[in-house]
């Protein structure tokens, strides 16, 4: 029984891609493919819109200069609205084709960031995103914003940061609890891994991650 119990482990393990092109591993802002928030801050950004489940509206450029937006932008980003306006149709239509064709949801808000890497010895710092909470991009006409909400799907840990953490590094990050201070956590992550030269970061991304491998992972656990 000890003997299938570790093939089982083996086999449920690489359902994991740890790999240095998973985004859950080695994200990075793109041009098309992501978006930073730069205002409000991480903290508060979290309170609005995962406690108080808020809703965040984009910036919109409008070309008639009399007329007024009927909902007002809640949110800044990196991007001058030109580009965001194309990243967030870019971002809508992939994750709706996803959810159409593979009916799962892959548009991500990720609240903070680990900087770490491989060794001491290494000048490649990775940036891994911690705290995924699944969102759902919609438009009414195009000249509405775009809005962002919560999806029905799970807040999580990023479980492939954890597990290439506690395999690699012998690092155990702490739980997540989605009511909890997101401030209190991320300084609880920034104490697990003093010893190291790693930083946490209070960024925000909007982004596409693929979690369906990672759904299977966490039905067998």
């Amino acid at each position: 029984m000890a003997n299938i119990d570790v093939k089982y482990e083996v086999w449920k393990n690489k359902l994991l891609d740890l790999g240095k092109r998973n985004r859950l591993l080695n994200y990075k802002d793109t041009l098309r493919s992501s978006v930073k928030i730069t205002f409000p801050e991480c903290g508060a950004l979290y309170e609005m819109f995962v406690k108080n489940e808020g809703t965040l509206v984009f910036p919109l450029e409008l070309d008639d200069e009399n007329t007024e937006p009927d909902i007002l932008p809640n949110v800044e980003t990196n991007k001058n609205v030109n580009d965001l306006q194309k990243t967030l149709r870019n971002l809508r239509n992939k994750s709706k084709t996803a959810m159409e064709e593979q009916g799962v949801n892959v548009l991500y808000l990720s609240f903070g960031f680990l900087k770490w890497t491989e060794d001491g010895n290494s000048n490649h710092v990775f940036s891994s995103p911690l705290i995924l909470v699944p969102v759902t991009l919609t438009i009414e006409s195009i000249t509405s914003p775009y809005c962002l909400r919560l999806h029905e799907d799970e807040i999580v840990l990023n479980p492939t940061l954890v597990y290439k953490l506690e395999n690699d590094f012998g690092i155990t990050l702490p739980s997540f609890d989605d009511a909890e201070d997101i401030d209190a956590f991320l300084e609880e992550v920034r104490n697990k891994i003093s010893l190291k030269n790693w930083s946490v970061s209070k960024d925000v991304g909007l982004s596409m991650l693929s979690f369906l491998k990672i759904n299977m992972y966490s039905d067998l656990n």
